[in-house]
């Protein structure tokens, strides 16, 4: 009787463990399936669509050669024009902003812009951009500007800078050193919005 119990039970769990199996095995099946109709999907997607991002994105350095982040040139060109948005080194933003020949734009949250600014800078964050149309409409379309953010690690002027060259600002230029190499070259700074 107990050899029989042993054999009863031994059977069984053959049995379980078959069927573990063929469910691992339909899982698995059903894992790779999704997988493949997703990346179909997504393919198919961003060749349809007309803001798709390609299979193959260009990539731009922005920084020097020390400090370059690579980025998708789509973030700075968007249109595909020729004029595409471009960083600006330190000395050139200081230049623009000694002779008043630009805006500064600082695509940071107010809380961050309140803590420290380039003096006479305005606060546009980039999340908030269709908030600041109106104010935007109203500026010259000619008119220099320089988006800025935190710094290197800092995406933001860059995204900032990508939405008003698509609204049709002929003249703008990312600050990729933004907020901490201005303030660490002790240029003038500003706090509270």
């Amino acid at each position: 009787m107990r050899n029989r119990l042993v054999s009863c039970r031994i059977q069984l769990q053959l049995h379980l463990l078959s069927f573990v199996m063929n469910q691992m095995s339909k899982l698995i099946k059903d894992i790779i399936t999704l997988v493949i109709v997703s990346t179909i999907l997504g393919v198919s997607a961003q060749v349809v669509l007309p803001n798709g991002i390609g299979l193959r994105t260009e990539i731009t350095v922005v920084g020097d050669d020390s400090t370059g982040v690579a980025v998708a040139s789509v973030s700075i060109n968007p249109n595909g024009a020729s004029e595409a948005a471009t960083n600006i080194s330190l000395q050139k933003a200081y230049s623009a902003y000694e002779n008043g020949s630009a805006i500064f734009f600082d695509a940071r949250s107010p809380e961050e812009f309140g803590s420290g600014h380039i003096k006479a800078a305005v606060n546009l964050p980039v999340h908030a951009f269709l908030d600041s149309l109106n104010y935007l409409e109203n500026l010259d379309f000619n008119k220099h500007i320089i988006t800025y953010c935190d710094g290197e690690d800092c995406n933001a002027s860059i995204d900032l800078a990508a939405d008003l060259k698509m609204m049709g600002f002929a003249q703008v230029n990312f600050f990729f050193g933004g907020w901490q190499e201005w303030r660490d070259a002790g240029y003038p700074v500003g706090s509270k919005p």
